[in-house]
C-alpha cells in the first residue's frame, strides 16, 4: 500500500499571513528597543569583557618572548605597555592581547613584594580559559608562576577625550605610567582616538569605579565598541576567529603588534614571509550600513535612528555574525566580503581591497570604481541592507604599494 505524503504541495493564505505577522511582530520588538547612545566626547567604559593574567617570575620575560609578535626584550628591556598576539605554530592568531609590565608598580609590591619581572596579560574574557591552557602548554620548566586575577581585583577601564592627542605606536620608548595613587595607564595606541587604558587595583577605584582626579564620567561598553569599529580596530575572538585567522588579515601588524625584526617566537614563519613576500588581499575596514538605494551619500558615522532601521532587517546585532558575506549588489552576486561584527548602522567588515575599496596592493590594481555597490543579506528572510567600506588614513598611511617586477634587458 503506497504511503501517502504528508507534505502539503501548497501553504494556505492563512499559513502565510501568520508567518509574516510574526515576522513582523519581530522586527518591532527589535526596533522598539533603544539603540546604543552616540559615545561622549570624553569618557571611560569599563571593559567587562577583558579579564588578566598575571605572569611572575626571572623566566617570564623570554617566555613571552618566544610566544608572541611583539617584542618583550627590546634592549633595554621593555617598560611600556604593547599590544600583540598568541599564534599557532600555523600562523593563526590564538587571542590578541595586551601586556603590561607590571614591576615597580605597588599592585606589584603588594602581590608578590620583590623585584623579579612581572606582567598583566589582557585577554577577551571568552578565550580566558584558551589563554591559560595555550600557556600552560609551553612553559615546560620556564621559572615563572601564572594566576588569573579574580573579578574586581583589578579594574579595567578604556577611556578617552576628543582633545587628546594621538602617541604613534611604540617601540622602544615607554608608553605606560604609574601614578601616586598606584593605578597603571598606558595610551591604546592601535588608531588614532583610541585613548588610554586604565588598570585600576580595587583600592583606588571610588564608588563610581573612577578615579575621582580623572574627571571623567562614566560611559557604557557600547561607546567603546562603537568607537573601534568608527577607527576599524578589531578586538576579542567574537571578531578574530579563533586559530583560522591571519594576524595582517586583521591589521595586527598596522596596529603595532608585530615586530617584524624580532627572534624567532611560535607562528613566525608564515607571518614574515608573509610580510616580506606575500600579498594581504583581505583587511578588516569600518563599514557603514544602510538602506538599499542610500548609500551614494553614507559617511562614517553612527546613527542612532539608522541603528534601528539596519536592526529590523538584519535582526539584533548578535545574529548572524560571521555568517553575513558581503556581496556585490548586481545580478551575479558575488562574494567581495565577510560583516564579522556590528552595532547599530556601523561594524567592520573583512573586505577584499582592491575590490571594495580604491587601494592597489598587488600589480592587478583595484577594480572598484565609484558606482559599485555591495550588500549584505538577513540571516534569515530576504532583507538585506546596503554595505560601504571605509579605508581609514591611519590604515591607508601604513600600507604599502605593490611590489614593481623590474626588468633587466641583456
Amino acid at each position: 500500500m503506497p504511503v501517502r505524503s504528508t507534505r502539503a504541495p501548497w501553504t494556505c493564505a492563512q499559513c502565510l499571513l501568520k508567518q509574516k505577522a510574526r515576522r513582523a511582530l519581530l522586527r518591532r520588538s527589535i526596533s522598539t528597543s533603544a539603540a546604543p547612545p552616540l559615545p561622549p566626547a570624553s569618557g571611560a567604559a569599563h571593559l567587562t569583557t577583558r579579564r588578566l593574567i598575571s605572569l611572575h617570575g626571572p623566566d617570564s620575560p623570554k617566555f613571552l618572548q618566544g610566544l608572541i609578535t611583539n617584542n618583550v626584550l627590546t634592549p633595554p628591556a621593555r617598560q611600556g605597555s604593547f599590544y600583540a598576539a598568541f599564534l599557532t605554530g600555523q600562523g593563526r592568531v590564538v587571542v590578541d592581547v595586551f601586556v603590561y609590565p607590571t614591576q615597580g608598580s605597588r599592585w606589584h609590591g603588594q602581590a608578590y613584594g620583590d623585584g623579579e619581572p612581572g606582567y598583566l596579560v589582557e585577554v577577551d574574557a571568552n578565550e580566558l580559559e584558551v589563554l591559560a591552557k595555550h600557556i600552560k602548554k609551553h612553559k615546560l620548566r620556564s621559572k615563572f608562576k601564572m594566576r588569573v586575577l579574580e573579578e574586581g581585583e583589578m579594574g579595567l577601564w578604556s577611556s578617552w577625550r576628543e582633545e587628546g592627542r594621538w602617541t604613534a605606536h611604540p617601540s622602544q620608548d615607554s608608553n605606560q605610567s604609574i601614578s601616586e595613587e598606584g593605578y597603571l595607564s598606558a595610551t591604546d595606541a592601535r588608531a588614532p582616538g583610541m585613548g588610554t587604558r586604565l588598570l585600576l587595583p580595587s583600592s583606588s577605584q571610588s564608588g563610581s569605579g573612577l578615579p575621582a582626579e580623572l574627571e571623567l564620567e562614566e560611559a557604557p561598553l557600547s561607546a567603546y565598541t562603537i568607537r573601534r569599529y568608527l577607527r576599524g580596530v578589531p578586538e576579542g575572538q567574537r571578531e578574530f576567529a579563533r586559530e583560522e585567522s591571519l594576524p595582517m588579515n586583521f591589521n595586527v601588524d598596522l596596529m603595532g603588534g608585530i615586530d617584524f625584526k624580532k627572534g624567532c617566537y611560535t607562528g613566525q614563519e608564515l607571518t614574515v614571509r608573509t610580510h616580506h613576500t606575500g600579498v594581504v588581499r583581505r583587511r578588516v575596514l569600518p563599514v557603514v550600513l544602510q538602506s538599499r538605494g542610500e548609500e551614494g551619500g553614507a559617511d562614517l558615522v553612527y546613527d542612532s535612528s539608522a541603528a534601528e532601521l539596519i536592526d529590523s532587517v538584519l535582526g539584533h546585532e548578535g545574529a548572524g555574525l560571521g555568517e553575513g558575506e558581503i556581496r556585490r549588489d548586481d545580478q551575479r552576486k558575488r562574494p567581495t566580503g565577510k560583516l564579522i561584527a556590528r552595532t547599530g548602522n556601523v561594524g567592520l567588515g573583512l573586505c577584499r581591497l582592491e575590490q571594495m575599496s580604491d587601494l592597489s596592493i598587488s600589480g592587478e590594481g583595484s577594480s572598484f570604481g565609484p558606482e559599485d555597490r555591495f550588500m549584505v543579506q538577513a540571516k534569515e528572510g530576504d532583507g538585506a541592507v546596503a554595505v560601504k567600506a571605509f579605508v581609514p588614513d591611519w590604515i591607508r598611511g601604513r600600507l604599502r604599494g605593490p611590489k614593481v617586477q623590474k626588468r633587466v634587458e641583456m
